[in-house]
């Protein structure tokens, strides 16, 4: 029932080249910021999403979609993030107040045999995927530019 989607970008031959300019920890970290940036913009638009809905009453929904960043001994990618909805409490010492969750975010999304769809998260995928790119973009070359030669 879950649903992947993968972006591929053009000219990452070219940018690892540029982010050679960078110290490792420096690219990292670089990288962290680009990808967090461009999932902030998604998570944006889902939240949007979700509010304009009319079948929506409370914002359990909207305040459980989070962001999240994938540690490094998971991807294979120099930093990757992730927008998706929070369906488990973590309530537990660190936390003081109870985190909001969403378990129902997936019939919502995908609806069901009594329920119609009422998707968020793809179409704020689908508006916001060059959004996002040029976040991710600005991000770099901002901080390319700090480190190029001129």
């Amino acid at each position: 029932m879950a649903e992947t989607i993968t972006v591929r970008i053009e000219g990452l031959k070219a940018l690892d080249d540029a982010m050679k300019l960078l110290a490792k920890d420096m690219a990292l970290k670089v990288a962290g910021q680009a990808t967090g940036a461009a999932a902030q913009v998604i998570k944006k638009l889902a939240r949007r999403n979700v509010t304009a809905s009319p079948s929506v009453v409370t914002g359990s929904l909207r305040d459980a979609i989070i962001s999240k960043k994938i540690p490094k001994s998971q991807t294979p990618y120099a930093s990757e993030h992730i927008v998706t909805v929070r369906g488990r409490s973590k309530r537990g010492k660190k936390l003081k107040n109870k985190q909001s969750i969403a378990p129902h975010a997936r019939y919502v999304e995908f609806g069901t045999v009594n329920m119609p769809a009422e998707p968020f998260l793809a179409p704020a995928f689908d508006h916001g995927k060059k959004e996002a790119t040029d976040k991710m973009i600005e991000k770099i070359r901002r901080r390319l530019d700090q480190v190029r030669p001129k």
